[in-house]
């Protein structure tokens, strides 16, 4: 099976940072970095045979790339993508004689909002958006029937979020809440779809200046989901929930 991860973070220290310059011009950023990823999924008792009451583990490296276009209002515009570099789940490490299968999970995320800097360099910020992931985790063929299982899952979100100028930088932090809808099935002709359900994230960061335009920023994330499956052929109803922490770093430039 399948699980899909949601980032719901913003660039808040951006406009923080640099108030004179947004205030003057439009502000673009590029930014990427790697961050060590934590993921989890976990099945209810009522989840299909071979599933139930059973926690897949994957531990990776993401890769993260994104622009962001701020007005000199404050209203900006974020685009990020991540994915996973190689990886292995241990979902059927009960199975005798299989080693941990391979695991890939990629994040699109669009993000809007508006962020306000005060005098002293705190800043304020409101945001919404729209998320798109897709997870793969394969499976032994044979003894079992499918090679893979795959969760695509879409959803929007919004969020609040802050920062304060300190230790010569910034730190930050955000809480959002989404609405997820996604799509489970395998490659044999398994499918099942869960309906909107609701979760939540948190993000922290610190922010050093480099240069007036590159900055290195470190991040932890901390997102959890449910996922309410419909009751289809074979199965009853059941929950699945998803458990994802991440400790990145990035490197931005504003242009």
């Amino acid at each position: 099976m399948k699980t899909s991860r949601i980032e719901l973070w913003t660039l808040l220290f951006v406009f923080a940072f640099f108030p004179a310059a947004a205030e003057a011009q439009n502000v673009f950023r590029l930014y990427g970095g790697l961050a060590p990823t934590s993921y989890k999924i976990s099945f209810d008792q009522n989840a299909p045979v071979g599933y139930s009451n059973q926690t897949a583990k994957s531990n990776y490296t993401a890769a993260n790339l994104g622009l962001t276009w701020i007005s000199p209002k404050g209203i900006y515009v974020d685009f990020a993508a991540s994915q996973s570099l190689s990886a292995t789940h241990d979902l059927w490490n009960s199975v005798p004689n299989t080693p941990p299968q391979d695991f890939s999970h990629d994040t699109y995320t669009l993000t809007g909002g508006y962020s306000h800097a005060f005098a002293q360099g705190a800043s304020v910020s409101g945001f919404g958006g729209y998320t798109a992931s897709s997870t793969v985790l394969h499976a032994p063929r044979p003894p079992l029937t499918f090679s893979k299982d795959t969760f695509d899952s879409q959803g929007i979100f919004v969020g609040a979020g802050g920062g304060i100028p300190a230790l010569r930088g910034q730190f930050s932090g955000s809480v959002a809440i989404a609405g997820m809808k996604g799509k489970w099935k395998d490659d044999n002709g398994f499918s099942n779809t869960a309906d909107t359900t609701f979760g939540f994230s948190l993000g922290g960061a610190y922010t050093y200046p480099i240069t007036p335009a590159l900055g290195v920023t470190a991040d932890l994330r901390y997102q959890q989901y449910k996922y309410n499956f419909d009751v289809v052929a074979g199965t009853a109803a059941y929950t699945v929930t998803e458990k994802i922490t991440s400790l990145g770093v990035r490197l931005g430039y504003r242009f």
